[in-house]
């Protein structure tokens, strides 16, 4: 039996160019996002480059916009550094141009936000080890920071919490 992608043959450019448009009916894609999934489905390099230029200059794949998706679906989230959003941009392959210039979206002001959202979540879920005065709750407190993409500065933030939490 066969199966609807198996079908597909992507052997010119205009059938190149028709099944990227269909694709983006379903989602917005990067231009490497889209480079991919036509190259995965069988698609010339050379075709597939043409149909990304040819649907970039219709603005129907806008590398800024696309960017500033990824940033408000990654903003919902709340718990999260820059380092954690610098990772996750070029896993959803965002242009390499975007990237600066998204990052200068998220302030300071919304980080330290977000580090004082992450730090009151570690004190929620560790309270028990936190009033037990817990040895190792500052190390655990750290690669909870770390781990979700804060520097020194906003780990600070964490460790400030918790001394107040116990009165260390």
């Amino acid at each position: 039996m066969q199966t609807k992608s198996s079908r597909v043959k992507l052997d010119n450019e205009e059938r190149v160019y028709a099944y990227a448009m269909n694709l983006l009916n379903y989602r917005d894609y990067s231009g490497k996002d889209m480079l991919l999934r036509l190259l995965s489905k069988g698609a010339d390099e050379k075709d597939a480059h043409k149909a990304i230029a040819r649907l970039k200059a219709n603005a129907f794949i806008d590398e800024r916009h696309y960017a500033n998706q990824v940033l408000r679906a990654w903003l919902s989230k709340k718990i999260y550094g820059r380092l954690h959003l610098s990772v996750e941009l070029r896993r959803k392959n965002v242009s390499d141009e975007m990237i600066p210039e998204t990052l200068e979206k998220f302030t300071d002001e919304l980080e330290m936000d977000n580090a004082m959202r992450a730090a009151r979540q570690f004190i929620q879920r560790n309270d028990k080890r936190i009033k037990n005065n817990d040895e190792k709750i500052i190390a655990a407190a750290v690669r909870f920071m770390t781990n979700h993409g804060f520097t020194g500065r906003y780990i600070q933030v964490l460790l400030e919490q918790i001394r107040l939490e116990n009165d260390m």
